[in-house]
């Protein structure tokens, strides 16, 4: 039977915790605690998951190793649903493909099983998964529990081609009006909301999940400015808190799209009363013939996918490609980055880093007019 001990230790007097087995071999120690207190809240936890049979060492499997991790550091942690449920994803993954014992899984080891499960899934998956894998790593080294860092120098390759940046916005001015002049034509609330949303999309570069989120008391009418402070999380459908502090903003849009607004909000309402429904959230996109009363990413793809086919416009985007498209527009007309940045929810230097290949573009362009000049 496993025994646990906690002790004083040094000139400093730090606490320690110590587990033994039966024969005395030490199972987990960690050590540096200020209070007994201290020692006992993180030894505990990990003394009972001993108590139950599930012992930390370096012969257990990696998926039993991120399991416990998961329950100790991940499951009570407060975090979302939806942040939760990504980590089971990545249990899955590793369930499927990594059900190797800590000690026999090597660095080339990791790296051949992370390219298989590359096959199906995107390089932020892998980024984040073996983000997780390294913390359940160190989880057991500081227990004193000797496992090899096989996710050091890990490289990230993918079956499937990634769009170049190039291919996830439309370049044209032509293309996205003619795409702004169909949507507007073909809006019928009675029988869907989506090709609204897709125009919003377009004219303010809110974040997919941001406009969803969209209530009518955050929409000022009289000085056309939208309000964000909370966003949709396009798995569950639910409401959770913003991406982060810069996306809680102000998002001024032109007459046109507060003209579309005001004829959304009056098609709304006038079907709503003859239905005899209410829009319980109040949701700007709010639709009566919609499970949870929003539209889902897929099925607003599909309906964009549909449109950008039928006008021949290349390259086809997804939603999140109408956001990169106007900070495109909005970059190429010159407003000022901090700007530019504020408005899509960004701080200076995430513009700069994720619109990167914008910015060049754009510079390019400036020093070609500068050569022009006297």
């Amino acid at each position: 039977m496993a025994t646990i001990r906690y002790r004083q230790r040094g000139v400093k007097k730090l606490w320690h915790y110590e587990i033994r087995d039966e024969s005395g071999k030490s199972l987990a120690y960690q050590g540096g605690f200020k209070t007994k207190r201290m020692a006992q809240l993180t030894g505990s936890p990990i003394f009972q998951e001993i108590q139950k049979g599930t012992t930390l060492n370096s012969e257990m499997s990696l998926p039993q190793l991120y399991k416990q991790w998961y329950e100790l550091k991940i499951e009570k942690s407060g975090r979302s649903k939806a942040t939760l449920q990504k980590y089971l994803q990545y249990e899955q993954k590793i369930v499927e493909y990594l059900d190797f014992p800590l000690n026999v899984i090597t660095p080339m080891l990791y790296q051949k099983q992370l390219n298989i499960i590359g096959k199906n899934v995107n390089r932020g998956f892998l980024s984040l998964m073996t983000n997780a894998v390294k913390k359940a790593i160190q989880m057991a080294k500081a227990d004193k529990i000797f496992v090899e860092d096989f996710t050091i120098g890990v490289e990230y390759f993918l079956d499937k081609t990634e769009k170049s940046s190039s291919e996830k916005y439309l370049h044209k001015y032509s293309d996205i009006t003619l795409v702004l002049e169909t949507l507007r034509a073909e809006m019928d609330y009675k029988q869907s909301v989506v090709r609204y949303y897709l125009y919003l999309l377009f004219t303010t570069g809110m974040r997919p999940g941001e406009l969803l989120a969209l209530t009518w008391n955050h929409v000022d009418f009289e000085n056309q400015l939208l309000f964000t402070d909370n966003r949709v999380n396009s798995s569950t459908l639910e409401v959770v808190a913003p991406k982060t502090k810069d996306s809680i903003r102000y998002v001024p849009v032109n007459h046109e799209s507060i003209m579309v607004l005001k004829e959304l909000r009056n098609e709304q309402m006038i079907t709503n009363n003859e239905l005899g429904l209410k829009n319980t959230h109040n949701y700007v996109f709010q639709h009566y013939g919609l499970k949870k009363e929003i539209p889902t990413n897929a099925s607003c793809n599909k309906i964009l996918k549909k449109v950008l086919n039928r006008l021949e416009i290349k390259p086809v985007i997804t939603i999140y490609g109408a956001r990169h498209t106007r900070a495109t527009f909005l970059v190429t007309e010159g407003i000022p980055l901090d700007v530019t940045a504020k408005i899509l929810g960004h701080s200076v230097e995430e513009l700069t880093r994720t619109y990167r290949h914008l910015l060049s573009e754009t510079r390019n362009i400036e020093f070609e007019r500068i050569k022009q000049l006297l």
